[in-house]
């Protein structure tokens, strides 16, 4: 009988060491996951999508600029070849240009253009087309040949495309110098990663050994001591709450629902119910944030219009620091406490950010202003004075003519059509009258005659 035990022991660490080290086969390499990136985003090429839907935002679960949601995509779809969590690691979850710029500085792996930093494959490349250092573009780095640098990129007029970037390329899309910096994923700790799991495997196997010995039946004597002990604690807890409860009867209520709480977090401190209640309320202010929801009461605005963009976490007492992003400076500006405020005509995307780990983001939409308004602060209130343009009384006015079927714009088009017949006609009229007038006088003067004669 033992030596069936033994030979049994053995087999189950001959195959327990052969799954470790077919892990360790299959360990993805930094290498390996730089070339499944771009290998995944290669693939891609040639996908056509558009301003209101691509099959990136329906995975991110946002519509929109869609170069952020092709670099995020092509992580999470390599990281799923590889058996690899690259998405949410290597890379944040979601947020636009500026925002991933900020969660790679603040893991010292992002490097400007001008720090002299040599990219390489699977870093993302960010682009700052209008040069106010605000970056509006990120595509991901293919490889480098000397000076230039080669790309794949998402929404590039709608499309994925492959692109490369020299000194003597066209501004700014050709051109190094719109190249604002590289983020650098850091693909050395998931390498790292792989290799503790099978040291961990390896011991595993080692704990097997001890368990087919004698000590089983030990072990089962220990199994049956527990439960006993476990209904003693039980019992202690049942006598704990009996005396907290009628202690807490002479005290408010809310301090009933403090006391009733802590037993059921911590069984053993009965004798300071005030330093139990502290604790707890510390521990309900570090909870996690979970998600995030963002409202606005609207997007579209007009320049000089302000809105608030705020909040909620979840859970409700969850804690969070939250900071605002915005891929366009010059449409928008984001005030302190969420105000965003239209600054000049386009579309911005807005990104909220809790934690640097939960992302949700909304466009904001700014036209040009149809009325000047004019505030002066009185001693009570603010009176409101909306100064209309002549050129807005003259729309008005073609709104109303047009809606009875007269369309000035087309009339002031052919105006050498109507003006010759228009002024025939107000000559005609002018004419009638005068004729009508003469009459009048002759027929006055034939009558006093008259009069006179008789």
């Amino acid at each position: 009988m033992k030596k069936i035990i033994k030979a049994i022991s053995v087999l189950l660490v001959a195959v327990m060491m052969c799954t470790s080290f077919s892990m360790s086969a299959f360990a993805a390499s930094v290498h390996d996951m730089q070339n499944e990136v771009l290998d995944v985003a290669n693939g891609e090429v040639g996908y056509t999508g558009t301003s209101k839907y691509c099959k990136y935002g329906e995975w991110y679960g946002y519509q929109g600029g869609w170069c952020t949601t092709f670099v995020l995509w092509c992580f999470n779809k390599a990281g799923n070849n590889l058996d690899v969590a690259m998405y949410k690691n290597i890379v944040p979850s979601g947020g636009n240009c500026n925002s991933m710029i900020s969660w790679y500085k603040n893991r010292d792996r992002y490097h400007t253009r001008e720090s002299g930093y040599t990219p390489k494959k699977g870093d993302l490349i960010f682009f700052d087309w209008s040069g106010n250092g605000s970056s509006q573009h990120v595509g991901l780095v293919d490889y480098i040949d000397g000076s230039t640098v080669y790309t794949v990129e998402g929404n590039c007029s709608g499309k994925v495309k492959a692109r490369k970037y020299t000194t003597t390329g066209s501004k700014p899309y050709n051109n190094i110098s719109a190249i604002m910096g590289y983020g650098n994923p850091d693909y050395t700790s998931l390498a790292k990663k792989g290799t503790v799991k099978q040291t961990t495997t390896k011991r595993v196997t080692t704990t097997k050994k001890v368990i087919t010995t004698k000590k089983v039946t030990t072990t089962k004597k220990v199994v049956t001591k527990k439960p006993t002990t476990a209904k003693k604690v039980v019992t202690t807890t049942k006598k704990v709450t009996t005396v907290k409860t009628t202690a807490t009867t002479k005290q408010k209520t809310t301090e009933k629902k403090a006391t009733t709480t802590q037993v059921t977090t911590t069984v053993t401190t009965t004798a300071k119910p005030e330093t139990n209640t502290k604790q707890k309320t510390t521990k309900s202010k570090n909870v996690p944030a979970q998600d995030m929801e963002i409202y606005a009461s609207t997007t579209n605005l007009e320049v000089g219009d302000s809105v608030e963009l705020g909040y909620t976490l979840e859970p409700l007492n969850a804690t969070a620091v939250v900071g605002y992003f915005c891929d366009e400076e010059g449409v928008i500006q984001i005030e302190k406490g969420g105000e965003i405020k239209a600054i000049g005509e386009g579309t911005a995307t807005v990104v909220v950010c809790a934690n640097d780990e939960i992302y949700k983001q909304c466009d904001f939409t700014v036209s040009s202003t149809s009325a000047e308004v004019t505030r002066q602060k009185t001693a009570n209130d603010y009176v409101e004075e909306i100064t209309t343009s002549t050129s807005n009384i003259e729309k008005t006015n073609e709104q109303k003519l047009n809606e009875i079927g007269i369309n000035i714009q087309k009339l002031k088009n052919n105006n050498e059509y109507y003006f010759v017949p228009l002024a025939i006609a107000g000559a005609t009229v002018v004419l009638g009258l005068l004729a009508f007038v003469i009459r009048k006088c002759v027929q006055k003067k034939i009558q006093d005659k008259d009069d006179e004669n008789k």
